[in-house]
């Protein structure tokens, strides 16, 4: 008989939900009934999983306090803080998406910033970032922080740790 899997619950906007042992957060919000992940940038439209393989801005949470997480590559552990980004005040009722019935004054293709003066980009620019924002930045000197994905480690300040280096393979060393 197979062994049964691990069961453990970690926290995704202040709700418990429950994962199994080999889920990654995408996988384990998904079988708990979460079909939107995230909202698109521009008009804040509903996004789900789309390539479970950490190559689109579906699935970009804020994970332990860390923006820009892809969750379908970050595996689930116990006591994990998982919140949602760029929506507000939820998900499901993101006040913003009222604005992609305006999407006919922006169509394809057109460059906002060529009907405006210097001074006021420079006043609207903060704004238009800050809603089209991708969660919120750390604060500086919180230090170095380790993300692990389910096929590498990844240290913020750019070092790489997943795979060997080639001295590391051909002198038979085990890596990092």
């Amino acid at each position: 008989m197979a062994d049964q899997p691990e069961i453990f619950t970690f926290v995704f906007d202040g709700q418990s939900v429950e994962a199994r042992s080999g889920d990654t957060v995408a996988s384990a919000l998904y079988r708990a009934g979460r079909r939107i992940f995230t909202r698109s940038f521009k008009y804040h439209r509903p996004r789900g999983l789309l390539c479970l393989a950490g190559k689109c801005p579906n699935c970009m949470m804020n994970v332990d306090g860390a923006p820009n997480v892809r969750a379908c590559i970050t595996p689930a552990r116990a006591g994990i803080q998982i919140r949602h980004q760029n929506a507000y005040p939820s998900l499901e009722n993101d006040w913003l998406s009222a604005v992609q019935r305006l999407d006919w004054l922006m169509p394809v293709g057109w460059y906002y910033k060529t009907m405006t003066r210097d001074w006021s980009w420079h006043a609207a620019e903060p704004y238009i970032r800050k809603v089209a924002g991708l969660g919120i930045v750390p604060e500086p000197g919180r230090g170095s922080k380790d993300y692990e994905h389910a096929w590498m480690r990844r240290r913020a300040r750019g070092t790489w740790s997943g795979a060997r280096t080639r001295s590391e393979r051909d002198s038979g060393c085990a890596g990092r």
